[in-house]
Parts: structure tokens; sequence; C-alpha cells
């Protein structure tokens, strides 16, 4: 199936298993709101196939958009995914995943979707070391600017998605490092809190350490400073790649598979 398209550079590329219809996950790399990491796009598409979920990759950087321009693009790409019957998606198992700064763009749509009528309600979010909060301190600086185009009091609560959280927001799985220095660890644990606070159903995994943008921590996706020595980064990283499975896990238990 070709790439979707709509009115910009940006586009989803389609990981279809086969023509059923199936639960369906749409990815967003990271990049802090610059490009997109390659390292957390085809591999991950790939690792949903193997465990019976289509999906697809949203290259959302592609051309640079700022907020709001960015949600209302998302929204519109997923409206038309939702409504288009030739795509083989079980809309009662439409998934949101973001990494990085692609977990704040997808968690954007995940706390404002019931603002665009006719938007179907994401089914879950899976938010891998996500950039969440605006709070000084533990903000990603550069992602405020490149989505706003400057930092400002006002801007930064905007960008602080733990304050838009409500009873509408999908369930939600997170995953962390403790010593993740880029996107820290309290960015997961505001959004936590949020959700709890508006009674929807988290689970939130905290790794004691490893990198930010590990991806799934396997030699098919290491980071420059391991090129030479892939295995070295995957045996750092094995207790750490047990977030995948637990992350199929919470959507099998919710979808009932």
């Amino acid at each position: 199936m070709q790439n979707l398209k709509l009115n910009t550079d940006n586009y989803i590329s389609f990981h279809f298993i086969d023509d059923q219809k199936r639960p369906f996950v749409l990815i967003a790399p990271g990049g802090g709101y610059q490009r997109t990491s390659p390292r957390e796009a085809e591999p991950i598409a790939k690792a949903f196939n193997e465990k019976g979920y289509h999906a697809g990759i949203i290259y959302y950087r592609e051309t640079l958009l700022q907020y709001p321009d960015t949600v209302d693009e998302l929204a519109s790409f997923v409206q038309v995914i939702t409504s288009d019957s030739t795509y083989p998606i079980d809309l009662n198992a439409f998934i949101l995943c973001g990494f990085s700064s692609g977990g704040h763009y997808m968690a954007s749509l995940g706390v404002f979707h019931h603002q665009y009528p006719g938007l179907i309600q994401p089914k879950a979010m899976i938010l891998a070391y996500p950039v969440i909060t605006g709070k000084v301190g533990f903000a990603h600086e550069d992602s405020i600017e490149r989505l706003y185009g400057e930092i400002t009091e006002d801007n930064r609560q905007r960008f602080s998605l733990e304050n838009h959280v409500t009873n509408l927001t999908p369930e939600t799985f997170l995953f962390h490092t403790m010593d993740d220095q880029s996107v820290k660890v309290e960015n997961s644990l505001f959004f936590m809190q949020a959700l709890r606070n508006h009674g929807v159903m988290v689970d939130c995994h905290l790794y004691h350490s490893g990198v930010h943008g590990l991806s799934l921590g396997t030699q098919t996706v290491v980071t420059d400073a391991y090129r030479s020595n892939p295995a070295a980064y995957e045996a750092i990283h094995k207790h750490n790649q047990t977030w995948f499975n637990l992350a199929i896990s919470f959507l099998d238990f919710r979808l009932k598979k």
C-alpha cells in the first residue's frame, strides 16, 4: 500500500501484515522535534507486526510544522485512516505509540483528541521515555523551542501535557530509565500522576539505567557509540528489552486478546 500524504511533505508508511482487520499501532519516532530517528521507526513496526499488530510510521518532521499545526495534521491523518474502509484496521483497537519527542507528539493527540469532532478515541497509548513537560528543570528545552518557535511561560504551560489530561485521555503504558539525562524521568512521572488523578488506567515501568533513545535495546537498533560492538549494546540493555513484551501484554489485556 502506498504511503499516505496530505498537504505537507509529512507522511505515513504502512506496515500491514495482511488484509485482515487487526489492531493498528501508529508509531512516531523521536528526534527532538527536528527529525525522526530510524532506530525508532521500522524496527518498532516490525516488532509489532511479529506480535500480530498492523503498524504505521508517521514521518512528521519532513515539513517542520509548529503547534497547533502539528496536532491538527496528526488528527487529519487519523481521520483519513479510520474513515477509509480499505485500510484493514480494527477501529476499536487504534493505538498511538511515541518515542521521546514522538511521545509528546502522540500524547498531544491523546489529550486533545476530543477537541476534533468525529475523531475516534484512541484505545491506548504506548509512550517510551516521552517528552511531556515544559517545567523548568525537567523540560527538553529544544523541543519546546522547535514546536513553538520560542520559549515563553505561556508556551511552557501549553507544552506541559500533564496539565491537559482529562478522563478522556486514553489508557497509557509508560516506560523510562531512571538515569535518562536527555529527557528526565519526571516527564513520565508527571504524566502518570495526572492520569491517576483523572482515573485513567496507567502502567508505568521504570528501569534503573539505560541510554535515552534505547529503542528495543537490541543489536538491530544500536547507537553510534556501539556500531563496532553491537553485542555489547544488547548485553547492557538486556533487562530494558523487557519493556516491549510488557507493552504487548498491556495491549493484549486491554484488547482482551
